[in-house]
């Protein structure tokens, strides 16, 4: 996937007003795909549509920081995209799980079921209509757990969790990656970067936004400099 300077501001002007489930969509539907499509797989293959937006803009390193919970202090990590998307290609297929000689058929949770939890006060709330929505037959504590079980084999990427050792004060603490919400940072700094780089060229040159955009990365780049330099 690649994407223009100008496809970055289409999408960042689209997905801006949209609310959270909506615009991890609008960014995994990057590509063509039909965002009913999209709306339809499992959270985690959703994500991995995202983090090839990610490596569309930034690479394969994935470069992140979480607060430490015992100090309060930033600790920077990352992660490597292409192993991420290895886990999801290789996730087993949901099967069936046996739960007190019952076969219980389930689903992995998808951006709609997403969608219908958000509409619930309370996280408890949220994770019983999930789990109502994915299981088949009675949601009982028992098949809840083995039901949940079964998701994270399924959709790893449903939910990126990371040991982080913290520089500040030594303890390891687990660091959850939000990928829509990580990925929707970047299109956003991504296109406020564009807006400015519009804004300095068109008062230095009066180009139009769709001159500026036109440029590749390096020229821009370079002619932002002869800017700066002019007014040095």
């Amino acid at each position: 996937m690649e994407l223009s300077a100008a496809s970055v501001l289409e999408v960042w002007e689209e997905a801006n007003a949209l609310r959270p489930v909506e615009r991890a969509l609008a960014l995994a539907s990057l590509d063509g795909e039909d965002a009913d499509a999209v709306a339809r797989l499992p959270i985690g293959r959703r994500d991995a549509r995202l983090l090839r937006v990610h490596a569309a803009l930034h690479g394969s390193a994935l470069e992140a920081s979480a607060t430490c919970p015992h100090c309060g202090e930033d600790a920077e990590f990352s992660l490597d995209v292409d192993e991420l998307l290895a886990q999801d290609q290789e996730a087993p297929a949901p099967e069936p799980v046996e739960v007190g000689g019952r076969m219980i058929a389930w689903r992995p949770p998808d951006s709609r079921d997403v969608r219908a939890a958000a509409e619930t006060d309370d996280v408890a709330g949220a994770e019983r209509v999930l789990l109502e929505r994915c299981i088949d037959g009675e949601a009982t504590d028992e098949v809840r757990r083995a039901v949940i079980a079964g998701m994270a084999e399924a959709d790893p990427l449903a939910e990126v969790l990371l040991d982080v050792p913290c520089p500040s004060c030594g303890d390891t603490f687990v660091a959850e990656v939000d990928v829509a919400r990580f990925v929707w940072a970047e299109v956003r700094a991504r296109a406020l970067g564009l807006l400015r780089d519009v804004d300095a060229l068109a008062r230095a040159y009066g180009w139009t936004e769709e001159q500026v955009l036109a440029l590749g990365d390096a020229r821009r780049a370079t002619y932002l400099e002869l800017v700066a330099a002019g007014r040095a």
